[in-house]
């Protein structure tokens, strides 16, 4: 018998009853965390809790922005992931319970495609960077035109997704959990223009990543603004403490 790919290794892991109900477990140790250390708050969460398939389309600023924004969805949410997070055995058995499916970085890989537009049409919420990797600070760069792309093949709707406070708790190459409260704003969902027949020109992609562009710093600064609210009063409940004292 012919080894199986890393792809329908994934998608065989998915099937089990073991990977949904480990998926679980993080998510509420996820959602501990978050709520309890981290003092998440998160701005349009029922925005997470519609039925049928969406693409969430957040900042990138830590490995901590995909699990705390996943966590306030009550459904399963997949994700695209460099292959290198598919190192084999357990490791890969881990990231593929966590809803990830590999990506072939710097080569155009129609297998990460046709899977993403598969599970959005079965109805499964996606997440995308379209940022791509990790990037630092308050503004939105230009982005990638992936969740436009599938948003055209599918006709799914896009939600615009800012994050405050996490780079500065996990920031590359961390070793340890900084308790710094972290704000989440899900913004309006996008919808393509025609309703997803797959036939937007590059042109009309390019104007909808702009407009997500757009409204992904709009949530970023809503964010943004948040945190910074909560830890000045953060601050200024520490220094009446320290006048008490």
């Amino acid at each position: 018998m012919a080894e199986r790919s890393l792809e329908e290794q994934v998608f065989a892991i998915w099937k089990t009853w073991r990977a949904r109900a480990f998926y679980r477990f993080v998510r509420r140790v996820i959602l501990v965390v978050g709520r309890g250390y981290l003092r998440t708050q998160v701005v349009g969460v029922d925005r997470l809790k519609s039925n049928g398939a969406f693409i969430i389309a957040p900042v990138h600023r830590s490995n901590l922005d995909g699990p705390l924004v996943n966590s306030q969805c009550p459904r399963i949410v997949r994700s695209l992931a460099k292959k290198e997070m598919f190192p084999g055995g357990m490791g890969t058995w881990i990231s593929a319970t966590l809803g990830s499916f590999p990506v072939h970085r710097g080569v155009g890989d129609r297998r990460s495609l046709t899977a993403a537009i598969d599970l959005l049409k079965r109805g499964e919420p996606l997440l995308v960077f379209p940022e791509g990797t990790r990037q630092t600070g308050n503004k939105v760069g230009e982005i990638f035109g992936g969740a436009a792309f599938l948003a055209a093949r599918t006709g799914v709707p896009v939600l615009p997704v800012g994050i405050a406070g996490t780079e500065e708790a996990m920031p590359p190459k961390a070793k340890f959990l900084r308790r710094v409260p972290v704000s989440i704003v899900i913004g309006d969902p996008l919808l393509i223009p025609g309703g997803g027949n797959g036939r937007l020109s590059a042109s009309e992609r390019n104007v909808f990543t702009g407009q997500l562009r757009d409204a992904m710093q709009a949530a970023m600064d809503q964010a943004v603004e948040l945190a910074a609210a909560r830890r000045g009063r953060t601050l200024s409940g520490k220094m009446r403490g320290h006048e008490r004292g």
